[in-house]
C-alpha cells in the first residue's frame, strides 16, 4: 500500500511539473526563397534561443565578406529585438585561418566592448560556393520578458 502511494505521489509530482513547464515553441524563418530548395531554414527559434544558419557572402574580399556577414547577422538579430550582445556562440568556418587571424580586430568591432561570444574558428578546404572565404553561424539568446 505504501509503495503504491509513493508511486502515485511520484506520478502526480511529474504531472504537476510538466504542466508548469512551458512547452517550447519551435519557429522557423526563411529569409530567401531558395532556402526551401536546399532544405534548411535560415533561423530556427526554440523557446528563447535563436539558431542562425551559416551566413556567407559573395563580396570580393575577406574584409568585405566579413562586414556583409555581420551586417546580415545584425539584421536578423534586430528582427528579434536584440543585438550582438545576445550572441552566446559563434562558429566561423574559413578557407584561410591566417586571414581570419589578421582580421581579428575587424571582427571584434561587431561586438560591444568585451561582450564577445564563445567562439570556434575552423579552417576548411572549401565552403558551399567557391568564392566564399568565410561563413559564420550563430546561437543567440533572447532575454525573457
Amino acid at each position: 500500500m505504501i509503495l503504491n502511494f509513493k508511486l502515485i505521489l511520484i506520478v502526480a509530482i511529474s504531472i504537476l511539473l510538466s504542466a508548469n513547464s512551458t512547452a517550447q515553441t519551435v519557429e522557423r524563418k526563411n529569409y530567401y526563397s531558395w532556402e526551401n530548395d536546399y532544405g534548411y531554414s535560415q533561423v530556427v527559434r526554440a523557446g528563447n534561443t535563436l539558431y542562425i544558419s551559416g551566413i556567407a557572402s559573395d563580396k570580393a574580399t575577406f574584409p568585405e565578406q566579413m562586414k556583409e556577414i555581420y551586417k546580415v547577422i545584425n539584421k536578423i538579430l534586430a528582427d528579434y529585438g536584440v543585438n550582438s550582445d545576445a550572441i552566446v556562440k559563434q562558429v566561423i568556418y574559413t578557407t584561410d585561418i591566417e586571414k581570419m587571424k589578421a582580421y581579428t580586430e575587424l571582427r571584434k568591432t561587431f561586438f560591444n566592448k568585451d561582450k564577445y561570444p564563445s567562439s570556434s574558428i575552423v579552417q576548411v578546404s572549401r565552403l558551399y560556393e567557391k568564392g566564399h572565404l568565410l561563413e559564420v553561424e550563430i546561437v543567440a539568446v533572447i532575454p525573457k520578458i
